[in-house]
């Protein structure tokens, strides 16, 4: 019985204690949790529709004009100059005939007239006529015929020695005309010029001279003042100069001489003598450096 009764009486207080403790914890509960504030949204706005205003907008004002328009000045025509003529008019002067005497004026065509002394008549004993060509002069003319310019112009009544035109007849002296060479044998020497020192051995060198006009010419180089034996030749046609790579034709330095010999067709000597002997002096050719050997 005690049992049982114990057992009621501690049921009782636990029930007692459960009321006791529901009572009694909302209080505490502010004090042991601590409040949340929640976060406040931003309220969610709608697009509003726009409207045009009801008002007009005020009108734009033009600007001021900066340009003003002015009349057109005006012109007038200008004075017409007549251009310059180029026409030169020539006065001509009676009675008077200018000539220009010149020495030893060549025989190029003019119209100029030769005159002719009064009374003078050409010397009748002297058969041959010759007929002036371009590049005469009568001293030339003289000389190929054996007398003196101032004879012959004496023996055709020419007032003026030294003026003669192409075409023109002369009268002069001989049986027969002179036979004309058909070679002009006179020799100039241009390059290298003679006893030219030093002359690069490993560049080149340029022959060139004035001399007949034959179809092929030898140009032959020896050693200075040795002919019998030749250092280098060639043959070249139509031409008075020739150029040569010295490393390649005459490699040993040293004086050298040479000629030029005017051949024909044939390869044989016309009828002139040689060219030369002119000298120049050369340096040796350097020797070309080997490529080494890569094994």
């Amino acid at each position: 019985m005690k049992n049982w009764i114990s057992r009621l009486t501690a049921f009782i207080l636990m029930i007692v204690a459960f009321a006791a403790g529901g009572l009694v914890l909302p209080r505490l509960q502010p004090n042991l949790a601590p409040a949340v504030t929640p976060i406040a949204q931003a309220p969610t706005v709608r697009p509003s529709e726009t409207f045009p205003p009801t008002t007009l907008l005020p009108s734009i004002t033009p600007l001021p004009p900066t340009n003003t328009l002015r009349p057109p000045p005006t012109f007038e025509p200008p004075t017409l100059t007549p251009p310059p003529t180029f026409t030169l008019t020539i006065t001509p002067t009676e009675g008077l005939v200018q000539f220009a005497t010149i020495p030893g004026l060549q025989g190029l065509e003019s119209p100029t007239p030769v005159t002719t002394p009064a009374g003078c008549t050409p010397r009748a004993d002297w058969k041959l006529i010759y007929e002036v060509q371009p590049n005469d002069a009568l001293a030339t003319i003289a000389e190929r015929y054996g007398t003196w310019a101032n004879e012959l112009a004496q023996g055709n009544c020419l007032s003026d020695a030294n003026l003669i035109v192409v075409g023109q007849k002369l009268r002069v002296p001989g049986q027969a005309h002179p036979a004309v060479p058909q070679y002009d044998c006179t020799w100039t020497l241009l390059a290298p010029m003679n006893y030219a020192y030093n002359i690069d051995g490993d560049g080149q060198m340029t022959f060139s001279w004035i001399g007949p006009r034959s179809p092929r010419n030898l140009i032959r180089v020896y050693r200075s003042g040795d002919t019998s034996s030749v250092v280098w030749e060639e043959t070249i046609d139509l031409r008075q100069n020739h150029t040569i790579t010295l490393p390649n034709t005459i490699t040993v330095g040293g004086e050298f001489m040479w000629y030029v010999y005017p051949l024909d067709l044939n390869f044989n000597q016309v009828d002139c003598l040689e060219g030369g002997p002119w000298y120049f002096h050369k340096s040796a050719a350097l020797p070309t450096p080997t490529q080494p050997i890569i094994p």
